[in-house]
This record gives C-alpha cells, structure tokens and sequence, in this order.
C-alpha cells in the first residue's frame, strides 16, 4: 500500500493519528511523539509539532536555492531557467541543449530534455505535478507551503542522471554527523553507503542496497563546510550536494528525510541520531 493510498484510505483522520500508524506499519512498533527517543521519532514530531517561519520555506525548492546562494555565495547553485505554472509559456527553443524540468513543491520527480523535446511531450509528463504533494497531505507541513509551480535547470548530468552522485550531509546543530552517497539514482542499481565526515564507513543500512566503498570525494571538506553553513539554524537538516570535476554544486534541503519512514539499522543508530537531535547546545534550537 502507497502513502497516497493510506491517506485516501484515512480520509480525514487528523495528522497525528496518520503518522502514528504510518509509523506502526513501517517499524512494527508505536512511536512514541510526545517524548521521543529515536530520531524517528523527532523527526515524526517535527511534522506534528514544528509549524514556524523558520520551516515553513525549506521544501520550496526556488527558496531553499535562493538561500543557499545568499548563505555560502562561493557554492555553485543550478540556475532556474524558468518558472510557471504552464508549459505551453516554456519555449523551449530558448533552453540549453540538455535541462530538467521539475515540480517546485515535491520531491522524487523529474524529466530530463533536450532540443527535441516538444511542449506536447510536457504537457503529458507533467501532467499532475501541481497537485498538492503526498507528503503535504501525510503530514509534512513544510511542503504545504511550497509554490505550486514548475522549474527547468540545466542538466548537470551526462547521461539523463544516470551518472549523477549524490552526497547527502546529516547536519545536527550545525555539525555534520554523517552522511550517505548515493549513486545510481535513475537506474537498477541505485545503491547508498554511509560514512563519517571524515570518509569512514559507517556500519549503518537504511533498507536501500549498499553500493561499493568509493573513494574520498575532492571537495568534502567544502561539502561538510557548507552543509554546517545552510544547516546551521536548524536542530537537524539534510543538506545535499553533486561533487561535478571536483566543484560542490547544492541539491536540496532537506527537513523530513524519507517522510521519516528510513529504518536506520541497527537499531542503536536511529537512537544516537536522537540524542543528536536532543541534546541540543545551550541557545540552539531542537
């Protein structure tokens, strides 16, 4: 059963109740919201409890860009080429050789173009992709207040995002703890590792296949610098990078990682992001 199936199935069952069996479904166990433990756990309360300023803008994809590019101006940004609601306003004749077109408002889709790409072929792919997230609807607010609208970027790529790899930073109080590559995205053999910040592995497994230990990536220490920089205001955020010729460019922000749902094994390691979390610093925000 999907999240948007569960959520028809609920129909207007109020956000806590979805999430605490969301939660049952996935974990075989009751969480506990009100004074949780694992990050999980946090991380479910954040999307019950967390209703500020300060997050209601990190799931707009063109603001958490804007703020990347005002927080570290030395970190490559993908550009937006263009933004609306309608593809039939895109020429696409104006676009690079190769880009991307994507829903401001959610995460997970994406179409790769190029010259022969038509406005009629747009029309079908993004058909749908302004209506309100699934994940808005299950309960993580930030996305409610979203732009609903679409973007085109140039593809960093060079194989419609085959070969892209993705470097994804768990930022606690502004430190970075860990964080998990993740290369294959767009192809059968997606695989992730988890390291430490300073390239060890980590014995961690988050459900998705393991892909081989990789070597150090050129900029991780420019990587780290910057995700402790764009994450830094929050009690936890996932920040994400490409490392493209050796050069950060930034991804995305990210304050509900999986919806939640990662099984991080073993299970004393979903307890220790918690303590993370937790133990907040004196003065900063949990």
């Amino acid at each position: 059963m999907t999240r948007t199936t569960l959520r028809q199935l609920l129909g207007p069952v109020p956000d806590p109740l979805v999430r605490h069996v969301m939660y049952r479904r996935r974990f075989g166990r009751w969480g506990d919201f009100r004074r949780p433990t694992r990050f999980t756990e946090v991380l479910t309360r954040r999307m019950l409890a967390e209703r500020t300023q300060q997050i209601a803008w990190t799931c707009d994809k063109t603001r958490m860009k804007e703020y990347a590019a005002r927080t570290c101006p030395q970190l490559q940004v993908p550009a937006t080429l263009w933004r609306g609601r309608e593809v039939d306003d895109l020429n696409v004749s104006d676009l690079p050789e190769r880009w991307v077109i994507k829903p401001n408002h959610a995460s997970g889709m994406v179409a790769f173009g190029d010259r022969s790409t038509t406005v009629k072929e747009l029309r079908g792919t993004t058909r749908g992709w302004l209506r309100t997230y699934d994940r808005a609807a299950l309960g993580e607010w930030a996305y409610r207040w979203a732009d609903h609208s679409l973007i085109v970027e140039p593809d960093l790529s060079r194989d419609r995002g085959r070969d892209l790899v993705d470097y994804k930073f768990y930022v606690f109080h502004g430190r970075v703890k860990m964080l998990h590559r993740s290369s294959g995205r767009f192809t059968a053999g997606h695989g992730e590792r988890f390291y430490s910040p300073d390239w060890r592995i980590l014995d961690l497994y988050n459900g998705v296949t393991q892909e081989p230990e990789a070597p150090r990536p050129t900029s991780l220490a420019e990587m780290i610098a910057h995700a402790e920089a764009l994450g830094g205001g929050f009690g936890f955020m996932r920040v994400d990078f490409y490392e493209i010729d050796g050069v950060p460019w930034f991804g995305e922000l990210t304050p509900y990682p999986s919806g939640g749902m990662d099984p991080f094994e073993p299970e004393e390691v979903d307890l220790e992001m918690g303590r993370w979390w937790m133990d907040a610093p004196e003065g900063s925000l949990r």
